[in-house]
């Protein structure tokens, strides 16, 4: 239970970096997602979620592998921007 809020957390977080990062397309595709899984979440510990409900554990897997998915993204596009500040930095010394 305590690492599916830790996932909930940061993939929460994820599409404000996505939008920083000019993806903005696939931050506000995340976001249904995100209060879906927040819902699912609220639900399960709350009062539970019962056997006709399995349908929301597919958004809560969806948001997981959204998530999975748009942090890449980030991590790929910090990547690229170390890279192209790189030869700045070794050309100033």
């Amino acid at each position: 239970m305590d690492i599916l809020l830790i996932f909930l957390l940061i993939f929460s977080f994820t599409p404000f970096l996505l939008w920083g990062d000019n993806w903005k397309k696939t931050a506000l595709g995340q976001i249904p997602f995100v209060i879906g899984a927040w819902f699912t979440f609220v639900k399960y510990v709350t009062v539970g979620i019962g056997p006709g409900e399995t349908y929301l554990w597919g958004i809560f897997i969806a948001n997981l592998i959204y998530g999975h998915i748009a942090f890449t993204i980030v991590l790929l596009e910090m990547r690229k921007s170390i890279k192209v500040r790189q030869p700045m930095v070794q050309q100033n010394n």
